[in-house]
């Protein structure tokens, strides 16, 4: 589990291989394998894919075959994984099941011994499946579909997901209360049941029930008797608002084939994990319940979209969740509606003390735990931080204005309960985190307070509330001298865990502190260089160094601090480019190593120390917070990021880190804005093209040498000041043109 509107403001625009099976295909006849660009050759796509090519080289303007969302909502399958006749029998070429030839599967029995014929879909789907039947006997048997969203944990041996196999065979897990690690199976939780009737085929029988998120569907039988099946596909029921998933507003494109994989993975991502939103899971606690899709998330819109944490499962909405994948979604689809509903229905059901809930109430199990959380209770405030400054949005600031001061208010309250002044959780019974619990006073959820103080400095000011946005500014200056006071190990060179764990230094209080500018320049460097010397491991960076004494995260590989700790590391002052490069190693490594695996077009919830799924059959492997790269290559990579509402004002600091170019195009209300860039032998040259009703800033690095710049061939700075009238400073990294009109520009640095 992830413990992890319609507005009426300015903006209204439209809107890998898997890994290798090993035991678990052992007894099964491959039929024939594919990646998630196996897509690559279906009809209507290129050739050469970056998804499928090993020697693919990016090419400017050529980010489309990038996009692994359909074109549309009806998608097939690109292979048949396998056949496997078990106790019956499979009689036909079984790929003719995918090409309109009958494929007949024939049950002598019950399920366990029914043959199985599993379909790849080359990459994460999420839908309804339909499948066409040629005929059946008289009396069929019952016709199943199982799903899985990765080879390792489809229940295909009978040890297999703790005896899933004897009762859905191919299937993973999406129901906590049969399958997750450690509760043995006793009934079929997850296969779903397609009515047939013999006397009306041939005919298409679609499943009434959805599935979120899988690769691979399994069709198998229960009861003697035979189908023939001659098509499959799916209602892909992703992102339904967007009639063409793969029409993307926002887009990157770099001269590094894998960074560009991993900023549309991430974004891919996010739109499955996007749905209608009566279509929420309520996890089932009466004995022998099938698990289902089809509970209305509360307070929000059910005629649109929200953005659950997973595609399989939890499918409901998270604060935390939320901070990552509506950035991305901004970015990308620009879906809006949906985050804005999904944005609004967590916001209503703040308790009355100011409290949050950190997830949607669906059901008792996420009842049980409305008060888990704190830190979500931080998220809540980032969040509308992030829609006012990404959307310009006013109407929607100034309604859920006093349900943002209500929450500060709880947070203060929580920390004013400390005479050293930091929260910590334990008093409130909020101790929950995104993957463990703490109660002490951490550095982490103290930075993420501290940058709520400072967005709500800003957020009062624009609301003409300058004594408030003086209150905030100065508990955040307090607060951070607080944190590092009490948090900072001068020796060590890093932040410890809490006050009551001074002796582990984490990757979420290093990162965070980082990012939310609790560490100076200096403590910045010593923080992220102890991570790469104790935390980095095999696969990418660990939540804690493995030599760390035992504490409650990890060590293990969690991908929304191992987003922040990758962007901090760009956010570091770095005059010899080793912090910044290593930003982009750490998502190779990483990003790179989960794309490898299943179902290679999706980033996973979480990852133990062996570099496996970190729940199982049960983890979730399209989980929008892991998604955090693509907000990071665009807005520091490329450089592009809103510094006022809507981006009304926004700069362009590209951070190259060893790339030699990049180039995207970020959607505003006002417009888009279009950049590119490229590292030049003797120089930078930055390309920009902005909208009516925006200033900018445009920046170009200069890796600490002298340099000469020019703005669209007027010189701007000499090498050492500004020339004439022109608005150009420098801070030794980088020189910096402030007021930008709109319209297309370009800086040239010339190395002097």
């Amino acid at each position: 589990m992830t413990p992890l509107r319609t507005s009426s403001g300015p903006r209204r625009r439209t809107v890998a291989l898997a890994s290798a099976a090993g035991a678990v295909l052992a007894t099964i006849v491959p039929v024939g394998l594919a990646s998630p660009a196996a897509l690559a050759a279906a009809p209507g796509t290129p050739a050469s894919s970056p998804w499928s090519d090993s020697g693919y080289q990016p090419r400017p303007g050529d980010w489309r075959p990038y996009v692994l969302a359909p074109a549309g909502h009806d998608v097939a399958p690109v292979s048949v994984l396998s056949a496997d006749p078990r106790g019956g029998a499979v009689q036909g070429d079984p790929e003719g099941a995918l090409g309109g030839r009958p494929v007949r599967l024939v049950s002598k029995g019950d399920r366990t011994q029914s043959p199985l014929l599993t379909f790849d879909f080359g990459k994460e789907v999420g839908g309804r499946i339909r499948v066409h039947l040629a005929g059946a006997s008289t009396t069929p048997p019952t016709l199943h579909v199982c799903f899985s969203e990765s080879r390792q944990f489809a229940a295909l041996t009978p040890q297999a997901n703790n005896g899933e196999a004897a009762y859905a065979p191919g299937c993973d897990t999406a129901n906590i209360w049969t399958g997750y690690p450690g509760v043995t199976y006793g009934y079929d939780a997850d296969s779903h049941t397609l009515s047939l009737d013999p006397s009306k085929l041939p005919a298409t029988v679609t499943d009434a029930q959805l599935r979120g998120g899988f690769r691979y569907a399994t069709l198998f039988l229960d009861g003697p008797g035979w189908v023939d099946v001659d098509g499959v596909s799916l209602a892909f029921d992703a992102a339904p608002k967007q009639a063409n998933p793969a029409d993307y507003k926002g887009w990157f494109l770099s001269s590094d084939n894998e960074l560009n994989k991993i900023w549309y993975a991430g974004a891919y991502t996010v739109q499955m994990d996007t749905w209608m939103s009566g279509t929420a899971k309520s996890w089932p606690y009466a004995a022998g319940e099938p698990d289902h899709s089809d509970a209305q998330v509360p307070y929000a819109d059910p005629g649109q979209e929200v953005i659950f944490d997973g595609a399989k499962r939890d499918r409901i909405v998270w604060q935390g969740d939320l901070a990552v994948q509506a950035p991305v979604t901004y970015l990308s689809t620009d879906d809006l509606a949906a985050v804005d509903n999904s944005l609004s229905s967590l916001s209503a059901q703040q308790l009355s003390d100011g409290y949050v809930p950190a997830e949607s109430l669906v059901g008792q199990h996420n009842e049980d735990e409305i008060r888990t959380y704190g830190e979500y209770v931080t998220w809540f405030v980032y969040n509308h931080y992030q829609h006012w400054l990404y959307t310009g949005d006013r109407a929607y600031l100034d309604r859920w204005w006093p349900s943002l001061t209500k929450a500060m208010t709880w947070l203060e309250s929580v920390r004013g309960q400390d005479p050293q002044g930091l929260i910590a959780f334990g008093a409130a019974g909020s101790c929950g985190h995104y993957g463990y619990s703490d109660c002490g006073h951490e550095t982490y959820v103290n930075a993420l307070y501290a940058r709520n103080l400072d967005e709500m400095a800003e957020l009062a000011g624009a609301r003409g509330l300058a004594g408030d946005a003086a209150t905030y500014a100065a508990r955040s200056t307090a607060l951070k001298k607080a944190v590092n006071d009490q948090l900072w190990d001068g020796a060590t060179g890093a932040y410890r865990l809490s006050r009551e764990t001074p002796d582990v230094y984490p990757q979420d209080a290093n990162a965070t502190a980082v990012l939310t500018g609790v560490a100076d320049a200096g403590q910045a460097q010593r923080a992220m260089d102890y991570l790469h010397a104790n935390s980095w491991s095999t696969h990418g960076a660990l939540t804690v160094s493995p030599s760390a004494p035992k504490s409650a995260i990890g060590p293990m590989y969690e991908p929304l601090p191992s987003g922040f700790e990758a962007s901090a590391r760009l956010a570091v002052p770095d005059p010899s480019g080793g912090t910044q490069a290593s930003g982009l190693q750490l998502m190779r490594s990483f990003w790179g190593y989960m794309l490898s695996k299943d179902p290679g077009s999706t980033w996973w919830e979480k990852a133990d120390a062996a570099g496996d799924p970190g729940i199982g059959q049960f983890t979730s492997l399209a989980h929008g917070w892991a998604s955090g790269p693509t907000v990071t290559l665009t807005g520091q990579v490329l450089g592009v990021a809103p510094t006022g509402a809507g981006f009304a004002a926004y700069a362009v600091v590209p951070h190259p880190a060893g790339l030699t170019w990049a180039q995207g195009s970020v959607p505003t209300p006002h417009g888009d804005i279009a950049v590119s860039w490229r590292a030049l032998a003797q120089g930078f040259q930055l390309q920009a093209t902005a909208p009516a009703g925006t200033s900018g800033r445009l920046a170009v690095p200069t890796q600490g040498r002298k340099v000469s710049v020019r703005l669209d061939g007027r010189l701007v700075w000499d090498g050492s000041a500004a020339a004439g009238s022109a608005k150009a400073t420098s801070d030794g990294q980088y020189v910096y043109v402030d007021g930008v009109t709109a319209g297309h520009h370009v800086l040239h640095a010339q190395n002097l």
